[in-house]
């Protein structure tokens, strides 16, 4: 048996109960630039709480945030008016990261959500979902180093993107973090 001390990132991936992963300040200030290019001022972050980076940094940066959660009663599937926003950040549960992105594409409003990249184009409805609507991804340079309240660990074994529609110039850029 692995002691707690000697646990990997990733077997402490596998043996967390969350999909409850925070964001540091540097990926959250990479958006930051691209969002003001275009313009956007009325932000979502629906996965997150208002101490999030992503809340936090936004707001530091002008942007009006309103941020959601499920612990605190909002539900992202069940938003009805995400067309109200000029786009949608954040850093969405991985285990639902296909749904997130259906109804994303299905409210036609921009977005950049931080999803892992390994195996973003494996899956045959996601690879169509893609290829019908169009993604634009900004890849870091270097893996971000995702922190929780329950587990702690090193960099994650995989690169990390934004996932984006109507966010870029192009469809793919590469960003310094």
């Amino acid at each position: 048996m692995i002691e707690e001390r000697e646990k990997t990132f990733t077997e402490k991936i596998k043996l967390s109960q969350t999909d409850e992963w925070y964001t540091p300040v540097k990926p959250v200030e990479m958006i930051v630039p691209y969002l003001t290019k275009k313009h956007y001022h009325k932000i979502l972050c629906p996965f997150d709480k208002e101490e999030s980076n992503f809340v936090q940094v936004l707001r530091k940066h002008g942007f009006d945030v309103t941020y959601s959660h499920i612990e605190t009663g909002t539900d992202f599937f069940k938003i009805n008016n995400l067309p109200d926003y000029d786009a949608i950040v954040s850093n969405p549960p991985y285990s639902k990261r296909h749904e997130v992105l259906e109804t994303l594409y299905r409210n036609k409003v921009p977005f950049a959500i931080l999803l892992n990249y390994n195996g973003l184009f494996d899956n045959r409805r996601r690879w169509e979902l893609f290829r019908e609507n169009g993604v634009e991804m900004i890849i870091p340079c270097g893996r971000i180093n995702f922190f929780s309240n329950t587990c702690s660990g090193k960099s994650p074994m995989s690169q990390s993107v934004y996932v984006c529609k109507g966010i870029l110039d192009k469809q793919i850029e590469f960003a310094k973090m």
